[in-house]
């Protein structure tokens, strides 16, 4: 069974009860493997997607808080973007990637991933709770 999937950008919002994924400025890799995920994903799910060449600092504050699960890709986040990294990082629900090992990220928060296959074993681990 395939899930509903509906792709938000700015300046939309969509509040509704399907859970929703922030992805903020995801490298193409990082996309591939957010496709390759939501392809074997049969839930309703709601994907915002915060761009690199996106400036609405606003938007990306306010979906931040309602969603159940952010991920950031650090290195490709504009200046502006990453102005906002630290009030975003302290959230319990964000995780961040990043080849930056001078930055101390890992001060404000211990969510850094490197890849996205947590998510898969995440998704599964949900499917047999819901069996």
């Amino acid at each position: 069974m395939t899930g509903k999937l509906t792709i938000i950008t700015p300046p939309d919002k969509l509040f509704n009860a399907i859970p929703g994924y922030l992805f903020v400025s995801p490298s193409t890799n990082v996309k591939l493997q957010v496709q390759e995920i939501l392809a074997h994903c049969g839930d309703d799910l709601t994907i915002f997607m915060y761009e690199k060449e996106e400036t609405n600092i606003d938007w990306l504050l306010s979906v931040a808080h309602t969603t159940e699960l952010v991920v950031i890709d650090v290195d490709n986040c504009s200046p502006l973007t990453k102005s906002f990294i630290s009030f975003l990082l302290v959230m319990p629900h964000v995780h961040y990637m990043t080849s930056d090992e001078i930055t101390p990220y890992h001060l404000l928060s211990r969510n850094r991933i490197y890849d996205l296959d947590w998510m898969v074993y995440r998704e599964d681990e949900e499917d047999e709770m819901d069996d």
